[in-house]
């Protein structure tokens, strides 16, 4: 009878415990994670700068193109102007050595003779001299207009060569600003792809963190518990008791025990193993999109096959994987990670073929003999057999 009420009385304590409740909020963001969607935020705005900045210089390229195409234009005309200006000079030219040749060459020295004899008056002699003497100063007036004019216009072509030749130039400046802009924007966009992951990483381990403060007041709790109806217990049982009290402390403790092993559950997920940031191998890879894919190659400007531009872009980072020259080979290379913890700068594997992952759920690879280096297909577009982390 005094064990039944004992148990009674222990059993009462139990219950009527006040129930610790832990606060914890559902989603914690720390102090990192701002920072990061703040980074985040600040370099998608430089995209969009550069962005803008390309735009601008494609417009400039377009321009360029049709001054070039005016100002050759202008060159033909003007070569064409040229060769009437001759074509003029030279007629009068030839009509003064007629003129020339009728006043001066025949009879040369009668000539202003026969003038005088033939002339009715002196008036008529003079204005017969002078209409001779007006005729020659227009031809020469006439011939030095022409050749001044013929100059002239050869100097303008020159000029528009000239021009020519500068508008080409300042339009391969352009290209070359526009390529070296393309490569800073793919740079960008790739730190845009790993800043992403490291926000999505530091949410996550953020949420891991709650979890384990949750399950360690969750245990705490029930300790609390436990052992405030262990001491009730024994307070009311005394010592015929005590075994029961002792059995309730134990079962709460295997509870514990449970809670705890699933807090501690993670998906694959290495910490970095050098400091190239995957970003930095994206923007380096992306550089060669378009080259060819050649089978057994190993030059990213001259050719080379999937394997080959895996280890050739890791190399220029001091990351020598030549030891795994195949597809099958750098399944094994560094750590593995999990498909949800995927990042920019890790390494996918399928059959018979490898890959680099871009960010934005792409990857930059050496694709086929046909398509050459892409970037621009989805990273879980077949069978993929591992992803692996190098960096």
């Amino acid at each position: 009878m005094k064990k039944f009420i004992a148990l009674v009385l222990a059993a009462t304590m139990i219950v009527t415990v006040p129930e610790y409740t832990p606060t914890v909020t559902a989603q914690a963001t720390s102090k990192k994670v701002k920072n990061l969607q703040k980074k985040q935020k600040k370099t998608q705005a430089e995209v969009d700068s550069l962005q803008s900045k390309l735009v601008d210089i494609i417009s400039q390229i377009d321009g360029l193109e049709k001054d070039i195409k005016s100002n050759a234009q202008d060159i033909e005309d003007t070569k064409e102007e040229v060769k009437e200006a001759k074509k003029a000079e030279k007629k009068q030219y030839k009509a003064m050595k007629s003129r020339i040749r009728y006043f001066y060459e025949n009879d040369t020295d009668n000539n202003v003779f026969n003038i005088l004899v033939e002339s009715k008056s002196l008036t008529d002699f003079i204005n017969k001299v002078s209409y001779m003497n007006s005729v020659y100063s227009y031809d020469r007036d006439l011939l030095d207009s022409y050749e001044a004019t013929r100059v002239e216009i050869q100097g303008m072509e020159e000029d528009l060569e000239d021009k020519q030749i500068d508008l080409k130039k300042e339009k391969q400046q352009l290209k070359t600003n526009k390529a070296s802009l393309n490569s800073l924007i793919d740079s960008k966009k790739g730190e845009v792809a790993n800043i992403h992951q490291q926000v999505v990483k530091a949410k996550k381990e953020a949420a891991r963190r709650a979890a384990e403060k949750a399950a360690a007041l969750e245990r705490e709790r029930q300790a609390r518990n436990a052992a405030a109806a262990a001491a009730a217990a024994r307070r009311a049982a005394r010592r015929a008791a005590s075994r029961v009290a002792a059995s309730n402390t134990g079962s709460g403790s295997g509870s514990s025990s449970s809670t705890n092993t699933a807090a501690y559950t993670q998906d694959a997920d290495p910490s970095p193993a050098t400091n190239v940031s995957g970003g930095a191998v994206v923007g380096y890879a992306n550089q060669f999109v378009g080259n060819p894919y050649v089978w057994g190659g190993n030059s990213l400007t001259n050719g080379c096959d999937c394997s080959g531009f895996v280890v050739q872009v890791y190399r220029h980072f001091g990351i020598d994987l030549s030891g795994s020259r195949n597809s099958a080979a750098l399944r094994s290379v560094g750590q593995a990670v999990s498909p949800d913890n995927i990042q920019a700068g890790d390494i996918v594997c399928y059959p018979g073929h490898v890959a680099i992952y871009a960010g934005n759920g792409c990857i930059v690879e050496a694709q086929s003999s046909r398509a050459g280096i892409t970037n621009n297909r989805a990273w879980n577009h077949g069978t993929v057999l591992a992803i692996r982390r190098v960096i």
